[in-house]
């Protein structure tokens, strides 16, 4: 039961009417079960695991508050499980495969799990909350507060990644008001539109593309490069923009897990835009304990890299996501690099008539980079990923849209909707248009209706289409 799936819209407003009509005692109550039935309808022979994990933490974290000598051997242990869990639903194929390669291994077969949808996500939220409780904050008296933290069905399958700190105090008393309402709903359909206009419509063109790139001209398969980075963007940041709305209608505010990340001038600045919460996690709990950037520059350097393999690792078990993390930690590292070195003329750029051609320069640099790294990230390996990128250079010609399987009237379509999503994404930040929006009777319901008519005329529907397709559920 996916976002955009009927099913999940009715369950959301079955769920928003019972919360506004239970008294204030039993709407946490109320939305746990909602939750795990949710989870339950998605994947239910994985919500003992779910209810598992979360009543061992929720425990762990009460008999470290209450034995703090004992404190750090808890929270060790509680570690050890929580990510050898992941490791043996994630990880446990692909070290076969690695040890395989080792000389004298020979073949080593181990079992492909399936995996539980949203693991990594609620793995993390419990790990981070047992961390925070080890360096001091209270521990969750209420068990029904910390099971909805972790697993609130909005958030349960692709985050934002709960933290403790910032929403079980919201859980406490949480009353929508129409003005959460009406902003939820409009992000919500902001994200449906991205989700079933653009992320689905570009899946389709880039597959048909990266399963044989060979048939393809340099020039067509750099098209699908850089579609392919639109359509992540889309499909990830149209979960978010769903998850976030989903959330307001029960008065609760998720953490925004995007914000235009591709209008970003470097990389360290496209990291604090993109998938917030994660970069968050791994700042707060991998990075600082590491040394973050207090021991000098090569130990600086050497923590970036570690963080961000470990980064391409979460993403998926392949040494291709492996490379993705790397190279976006060496873009870091050569970018601190020659920062001393860029600098001046950086400045003297900024300080003159170029300042916005040299601000769009810096824009389309970063894109390019980001966009060579996510042909790693979707190939199905790295000798895929380094066809890919061989394919591009052979340049050639475009073509028409019937190359990518489509029809031109779907191509301007397509090209449409992303120069909306261009605007919006220019726009809706700096003039608050989720708040005027919801602030302007004729406007909101013009915006809903358009917004509504046009997912139901040209949504990706029909034969072969899956709603479950987001593309981060598999991570």
């Amino acid at each position: 039961m996916m976002p955009n799936s009927l099913k999940y819209i009715a369950l959301l407003l079955s769920a928003a009417a019972g919360h506004a009509l239970m008294p204030k005692r039993w709407r946490n109550l109320w939305l746990l079960a909602v939750s795990w039935l949710f989870y339950g309808l998605s994947m239910p022979r994985y919500l003992p695991l779910l209810i598992a994990v979360t009543g061992a933490t929720f425990l762990t974290a009460r008999w470290m508050e209450a034995h703090p000598e004992k404190k750090r051997l808890m929270l060790t242990g509680a570690l050890l499980a929580c990510f050898g869990l992941l490791y043996l639903y994630k990880y446990l194929a692909f070290t076969g495969e690695l040890l395989s390669k080792l000389p004298g291994m020979g073949s080593l077969e181990l079992p492909q799990l399936v995996q539980p949808l949203g693991i990594s996500f609620y793995i993390f939220c419990v790990t981070g909350y047992l961390i925070d409780v080890y360096r001091g904050a209270g521990a969750e008296k209420s068990f029904v507060d910390y099971a909805l933290m972790v697993s609130f069905f909005p958030a349960v399958l692709s985050g934002p990644i709960a933290r403790s700190r910032e929403l079980l105090p919201q859980l406490k008393d949480h009353s929508p008001n129409w003005m959460d309402v009406k902003r939820g709903i409009t992000r919500f359909l902001v994200g449906m539109a991205k989700k079933m206009l653009l992320a689905d419509v570009l899946s389709a063109l880039v597959t048909v593309v990266y399963a044989d790139v060979t048939g393809f001209t340099g020039i067509q398969v750099l098209f699908a490069a850089v579609c392919y980075a639109l359509q992540i963007y889309c499909d990830f940041s149209s979960y978010s923009d769903m998850a976030v709305g989903a959330g307001l209608l029960f008065g609760i505010r998720l953490q925004e897990n995007f914000d235009t990340p591709y209008f970003a001038q470097s990389i360290p600045e496209l990291w604090r835009r993109w998938h917030m919460s994660l970069s968050g996690w791994f700042r707060d709990y991998l990075y600082f304990p590491l040394g973050g950037s207090r021991k000098g520059k090569l130990r600086t350097n050497l923590n970036l890299l570690i963080v961000f393999a470990v980064s391409g690792l979460w993403h998926g078990a392949g040494t291709q996501f492996l490379v993705w993390g790397l190279l976006h930690g060496g873009y870091q590292v050569v970018g601190r690099l020659v920062k001393p070195l860029t600098k001046p003329l950086r400045e003297r750029l900024d300080a003159s008539a170029l300042a916005l051609p040299a601000k769009w320069l810096r824009i389309g640099w970063v894109f390019t980079l980001t966009t060579v790294a996510w042909s790693f990230f979707r190939a199905d390996s790295v000798s895929h990923a380094l066809a890919i990128l061989r394919q591009i250079g052979t340049l050639g010609s475009f073509g028409g849209p019937e190359a990518f399987g489509m029809v031109r009237l779907q191509f301007a379509l397509l090209g449409a909707c992303l120069g909306l999503l261009f605007i919006w994404d220019l726009t809706y930040k700096k003039y608050d248009l989720v708040e005027r929006l919801a602030r302007s009777l004729w406007l909101r319901y013009g915006v809903w209706t358009v917004l509504v008519l046009l997912v139901l005329c040209f949504g990706a529907y029909g034969t072969g289409y899956n709603a479950a397709e987001f593309v981060y559920f598999q991570f």
